[in-house]
């Protein structure tokens, strides 16, 4: 998806809160005058997320502060989700299609966010999981997407969060059970960006015991092509089916024109005013028939 003039604010007024605390005005203004001068510069390739990870990397060099570590947060949702996982596993198998009622979990999970949402609450969390009993994909795209499932011989699995990965863990479970001669690898973070999924969270939350996880080499919060590994690459664009999860990796993926579902929760204003949408309202679609323009 290109850089569009709302993204492009929203990043230059959250540059602008991380150095208030600062008292030295020149060197503020310094910094600002860098920054905008990315966005003057922006190529064709250039989207939010990855000119986020370029100021993220920048404000550690001008101002000499690491970026913030998110290794505990990242455990603690993990272990609230895996404290979860049984009872949210029953749940789902007694559902009437549990690979639905799955995906819909997955998505509600999409919610633990530290990038685009101001807060993020466990009490929020577990109220979403709740309202998610009653919530349910787009018709036409589920059954898509299930034909889709039936012809395909690959599936990448593209995650997105901390916690979030151990309702995708479920989700894939099912996705195994029903479509078992279709090949899933699970593509993750290859370094670490705030709360992202890595293989770290993918061990600690027991999915590489039971399917492939690759990292995609690219330490962006998204998927964005031009900066992947070969192997991810790859593994992408010879996919029969890709899911992918979350606003970044839609940010990074859109216009690709590959056979990608997206499943995300609308978390900031613009998938809020593009999709009309409320917030958080949950999304799913197929890169081939959004009828979205950048």
């Amino acid at each position: 998806m290109q850089l569009n003039s709302y993204c492009m604010l929203c990043q230059i007024k959250k540059q602008e809160e991380k150095i208030r605390q600062f008292d030295d005005e020149n060197k503020k203004v310094a910094y600002m005058k860098e920054i905008l001068r990315r966005y003057v510069d922006a190529g064709p390739d250039d989207c939010a997320p990855s000119i986020s990870a370029e100021n993220s990397r920048f404000f550690t060099e001008f101002w000499g502060i690491p970026a913030k570590d998110f290794t505990e947060i990242k455990k603690d949702f993990n272990s609230l989700m895996l404290e979860l996982e049984d009872e949210l596993r029953a749940h789902i198998n007694a559902a009437p299609d549990p690979l639905e009622a799955a995906l819909v979990y997955a998505r509600v999970g999409n919610y633990i966010d530290f990038s685009a949402m101001p807060d993020v609450s466990k009490e929020q969390l577990l109220s979403l999981m709740e309202e998610g009993k009653q919530d349910v994909l787009d018709k036409k795209e589920y059954a898509c997407f299930c034909a889709d499932m039936e012809n395909a011989s690959s599936l990448v699995y593209v995650t997105d969060n901390c916690g979030e990965i151990v309702l995708d863990k479920i989700a894939i479970e099912i996705l195994k059970k029903r479509f078992p001669d279709v090949q899933i690898t699970v593509l993750v973070r290859g370094f670490p960006v705030t709360n992202d999924a890595t293989l770290e969270d993918a061990r600690m939350c027991g999915l590489t015991e039971s399917v492939k996880v690759v990292g995609n080499g690219s330490n962006v919060p998204g998927t964005w092509f031009p900066g992947i590994s070969q192997e991810a690459r790859n593994l992408l664009e010879q996919a029969d089916v890709i899911l992918s999860k979350g606003q970044g990796n839609y940010e990074t993926m859109h216009g690709t024109g590959l056979n990608i579902y997206y499943l995300f929760l609308c978390k900031c204003g613009w998938f809020v005013k593009q999709f009309h949408a409320k917030p958080l309202q949950g999304m799913f679609l197929n890169e081939r028939r959004d009828t979205l323009t950048d």
